[in-house]
């Protein structure tokens, strides 16, 4: 039997679902790095790297199965409309809460991310602690045999993690369609840019923590804390909305967030790729690894987190349960049950 030596890390059942034609083979893409649109790319050929998870063929055997699990749901809510969110704990919420983790941590721009933190933090703490063996290392680098997979990992370690969050569906009623990337699934925190500081405001137990995953032009699933916001107005978790702006802020989101590419249905064209990307070039400079030496009370500490950029989000779909100005100036607190110990 051959090797299946296309590894997508992008599944090609979830870029179907914005096709550009009934048959599911073709998409429109924009790549923002050389500029190039396509109108009918062949999906098959997308978000896909050669042996990404390896030669055995393991990992991205256990990929498909679950893949092909969670495809079913995906269907059931965008082509029979059938808009209900897995309740907490149940097997559904499981395995669509693992799915969208593994999905943040199985691409390639995630494996850099692992790689560039790792080096980062090793050379502060050498500058910091060791200088004479900085002078030496400086310009050396840990490298990975496999990035992706390191990240892939810890994503499985991780899952958990997610546990505190509850699911809504966010459907688009708008003109204007989402768009989705070759890295779709978007952290972000809405209480902590409210409060000031968003260092550490995306850590996956991080109170206020939000996810945003297009699973179609017309659908969006959110993960969040409903310890901190409120979704819908309170009244079920499938809210709607009709404002361009809105739409267009998420998929702000997705180039922000993407590697090289946009992918989108025939309801979008170049020239909104074109202006998605210039309008949020900018913010695509902001993600830093923050590495901070400190002394307190004669003990050495060595502070480790990250900032990703954020831009004023602003959904009526979300509101606010707790008062921002709570957490000012404080880096963001724990947000899961097994690590927060304080009250709301």
């Amino acid at each position: 039997m051959s090797k299946k030596k296309k590894h997508h890390y992008i599944p090609r059942f979830y870029l179907k679902r914005f096709s550009i034609v009934e048959t599911g083979k073709n998409i429109s893409l924009y790549n923002h790095k050389n500029k190039i649109f396509i109108k009918a790319a062949p999906i098959k050929h997308q978000g896909c790297e050669n042996y990404l998870y390896g030669e055995d063929e393991v990992i991205e055997n256990a990929l498909a199965k679950m893949e092909s699990e969670v495809a079913k749901m995906f269907y059931y809510w965008t082509e029979e409309k059938l808009l209900y969110p897995p309740p907490k704990g149940t097997n559904g919420y499981i395995l669509l809460k693992r799915f969208i983790i593994y999905q943040a941590y199985r691409t390639p721009s995630s494996g850099r991310q692992i790689e560039d933190s790792v080096n980062e933090s090793m050379k502060a703490m050498l500058k910091a602690y060791q200088p004479s063996m900085w002078q030496k290392l400086k310009d050396s680098t840990i490298g990975f045999n496999n990035p992706v997979l390191t990240a892939l990992i810890g994503a499985i370690e991780n899952e958990k993690l997610l546990d505190f969050l509850d699911f809504g569906f966010v459907v688009n009623l708008s003109l204007l369609p989402f768009v989705t990337s070759d890295s779709p699934v978007v952290l972000y925190n809405q209480l902590m840019e409210k409060a000031g500081n968003y260092i550490g405001a995306t850590g996956l137990v991080a109170k206020g923590l939000q996810v945003f995953y297009p699973i179609h032009p017309r659908l969006m699933i959110c993960l969040y804390d409903s310890n901190v916001y409120e979704f819908n107005n309170g009244e079920n978790d499938c809210g709607s909305t009709e404002s361009i702006d809105e739409v267009h802020q998420l998929n702000s989101l997705q180039i922000i967030n993407s590697d090289t590419q946009i992918f989108f249905n025939d309801f979008a064209n170049k020239e909104y790729a074109e202006l998605l990307f210039e309008e949020n070039e900018s913010y695509r400079n902001d993600f830093n690894n923050i590495n901070t030496a400190f002394t307190k009370e004669g003990r050495n500490f060595f502070f480790m987190s990250s900032k990703d950029p954020h831009i004023n989000l602003s959904l009526d779909f979300f509101k606010l349960k707790i008062n921002p100005e709570d957490f000012n100036g404080e880096i963001a607190p724990l947000s899961h049950p097994s690590l927060d110990t304080r009250s709301d």
